[in-house]
């Protein structure tokens, strides 16, 4: 292999690399065409030399110690004489009293982590009822106040006017298809659109006005005509956040979808919502602009269809 893709499956920089190589740490073979071929052995290797420049030990003596982490050990006798003895004794004597610090500090935070996680009661994901509707509609108020595409639907103090109105509409007309989940009671929601029956029987949302209304009339029309689950709403009321509650509340309608065969979509306009809708299985398919707002829609594919 090229350098290019040592130092990529390695996580190592290519000037490293030729550095390793420059102490005689890495040997790589040559081409006919004189190129450098770095064989696969080398992945090993690198890992090795990081490692033991982690545990402190300087590039003169990893020299050393390589040929030893083979099988069989290569080094003789007369390959070492006292003073790299006796650096290599010391430096396994610092090794030795680094790994029972940590040991110690691991022993210390498993310790802590049993009594937090005894405490901790376990995260309830139920299908949301009209009775939980003040408590998901406040949560999405709050989660979204620095949004940037709410702020864009709803300006300055139409916000705080607005976004229970927005937020309740959006909640009303789901509740009853049994797609909107709730996690603890309504720490956090996903309002989901099911897909269309055959007939055309779904989710009606009432026409929105204003930026809102043109938002949608955009966006909405890049969505699949073939039945998909649309994932309208998810939010996580900034006092309950770090407890990963909205990865687990939107994970319900994403095995509605998986078990339905189909896939599931959204759409964000903070840039750094992308990432973390990756890390719940979705990527993006489409980038636009509604004026100056951004929009990435997203989409998890659909799998095979599963039965019960």
């Amino acid at each position: 292999m090229r350098i290019g893709e040592l130092a990529a499956r390695t996580g190592t920089p290519a000037r490293l690399l030729r550095y390793y190589e420059e102490q005689g740490l890495l040997t790589p073979q040559r081409r006919p065409n004189g190129y450098r071929d770095y064989g696969e052995h080398l992945v090993d290797r690198v890992q090795q030399i990081r490692g033991l420049l982690e545990s402190g030990l300087p590039t003169r003596l990893i020299k050393n110690v390589l040929p030893c982490l083979d099988n069989p050990c290569s080094i003789t006798i007369s390959d070492a004489g006292p003073e790299v003895v006796a650096l290599l004794r010391h430096e396994r004597e610092r090794m030795d009293a680094r790994i029972a610090c940590l040991s110690r500090n691991r022993d210390a935070i498993d310790a802590y982590l049993s009594k937090v996680t005894q405490r901790m009661p376990e995260t309830t994901v139920t299908i949301a009822t009209v009775e939980q509707r003040d408590a998901a509609v406040a949560t999405a108020v709050a989660a979204f106040a620095a949004d940037p595409a709410l702020r864009w639907f709803l300006p300055g103090d139409q916000y705080s006017a607005e976004a229970g109105k927005m937020f309740g509409s959006l909640f009303d007309s789901r509740v009853g298809h049994g797609s909107v989940w709730v996690a603890d009671g309504g720490a956090a929601v996903a309002m989901w659109d099911p897909p269309r029956s055959p007939g055309g029987n779904g989710v009606e949302h009432p026409p929105q006005s204003g930026r809102f209304g043109r938002y949608q009339s955009i966006v909405h029309t890049k969505l699949p005509k073939t039945p998909h689950w649309y994932l309208g709403v998810v939010a996580v009321h900034p006092d309950h956040r770090g407890r990963k509650l909205g990865r687990t509340v939107m994970a319900a309608g994403l095995a509605r979808a998986a078990a339905d065969g189909l896939p599931a979509y959204l759409e964000t306009s903070n840039p750094k919502n992308v990432q973390v809708y990756r890390t719940a299985g979705f990527e993006v398919v489409e980038h636009l602009q509604v004026d100056d707002l951004p929009v990435w829609i997203m989409s998890v594919p659909a799998g095979p269809r599963t039965t019960s």
